[in-house]
C-alpha cells in the first residue's frame, strides 16, 4: 500500500519537480524497508515470543511451536545484510505457520468456544 501511494505521489510530483520527486521516492523506500521490506526484526521477535509462549503453555502442538521459533529466528537474523536471503524463508514459512495455527485452532473443540445450552 505504501509503495502504491508513494509511487502515485512521486509520479504526480515528477511532472513539476523531478529533483523533489527523487527525494520523496528515497524517503518512501526507507519507510517501506523499515516496515518490513528490508528486515523482519519485529515479525521475527513476535513469532519467536508467541511460539515460546505456546511451548510454555502447551496450547498448540510442540512441532508447530518449534517451527515458529525457527521462523522467528530466521526473521531476526535478517537485520544482518549477509542473511538477507532469509527474508524469503521467513515470509514463506510464516504463511505456512499461520495456516497451520489456523487449522489447529479450528480443529479444536474447546468448551469455551461452544454455545451454551442455556
Amino acid at each position: 500500500m505504501l509503495s502504491i501511494r508513494g509511487a502515485d505521489s512521486v509520479t504526480r510530483l515528477a511532472e513539476t519537480d523531478t529533483e523533489r520527486a527523487a527525494t520523496v521516492w528515497l524517503a518512501v523506500g526507507i519507510v517501506q524497508n523499515v516496515l518490513g521490506g528490508g528486515t523482519e526484526l519485529v515479525g521475527g521477535v513476535w513469532n519467536t515470543l508467541a511460539s515460546l509462549a505456546g511451548l510454555r503453555r502447551r496450547g498448540l502442538p510442540s512441532a508447530l511451536n518449534l517451527f515458529g521459533v525457527f521462523i522467528g529466528l530466521a526473521g531476526i537474523v535478517t537485520i544482518y545484510p549477509d542473511f538477507e536471503p532469509l527474508n524469503a524463508v521467513f515470509g514463506l514459512s510464516q504463511i505456512v505457520w499461520f495456516i497451520w495455527v489456523g487449522v489447529v485452532m479450528l480443529a479444536r473443540r474447546s468448551p469455551e468456544l461452544m454455545p451454551s445450552a442455556t
